[in-house]
């Protein structure tokens, strides 16, 4: 496990074996974002009362983010600067409205996680038992951010849900009964590839 602070790299140590899943995805997987190759870089596995997902630490070489993967259904999100508005604000309240640069997103759900264990790069720690509040928050044109707490601070990001089919993910872990997508192509008609292919 290590973590990246900007340019630096820092070995944090060996965490304990992360619990099975059926993901097909794994450090090394590629993904297209905005015709953009991304490749996977490093997991975190949350567990909550109602079940688990996995945070994928996504980059692309200057523009890393995060791809949340939840039975099946993914979301790209990117880290953003945490808006004045909530800096010092109460934690939101289910169905609550908040406009942040002026556009009204409603709370649509809250949880509270615990990480299980994680893998490979990361931009912060993420040790076993590290516990994070979740505000999730739509939009009506279908945009989403999300809110984190923990003992770090709290962070903000935004992003989109998205298919899985328009990913066009490369190098699967091999799962039974899932069949790896072909390559797409760019919009400039080139193959996509991730960085290191």
């Amino acid at each position: 496990m290590v973590v990246r602070s900007d340019v630096s790299v820092a070995a944090i140590g060996t965490m304990a074996s992360l619990p099975d899943d059926i993901s097909p995805l794994r450090i090394g997987t590629g993904l297209v974002v905005d015709d953009r190759a991304y490749v996977v870089l490093g997991r975190i596995r949350m567990y909550w009362a109602d079940g688990a997902w996995n945070e994928w630490f996504i980059d692309d070489g200057t523009t890393p983010g995060w791809l949340v993967e939840a039975q099946g259904f993914f979301s790209v999100a990117f880290p953003l600067p945490l808006p004045p508005v909530l800096v010092d604000a109460p934690w939101p309240v289910l169905g609550a409205t908040l406009d942040l640069g002026g556009t009204i997103y409603r709370v649509s759900d809250l949880k509270e996680a615990t990480c299980r264990g994680s893998e490979g790069e990361l931009p912060f720690a993420a040790p076993s038992g590290r516990v994070v509040r979740y505000a999730d928050l739509n939009s009506p044109a279908g945009g989403f951010v999300s809110l984190e707490d923990s003992d770090e601070g709290r962070r903000f990001s935004s992003g989109a849900n998205v298919h899985g089919d328009d990913l066009g993910f490369s190098n699967l872990r091999p799962v039974e009964g899932w069949v790896e997508p072909p390559r797409r192509a760019r919009s400039d008609g080139d193959p996509e590839f991730p960085p290191g292919s």
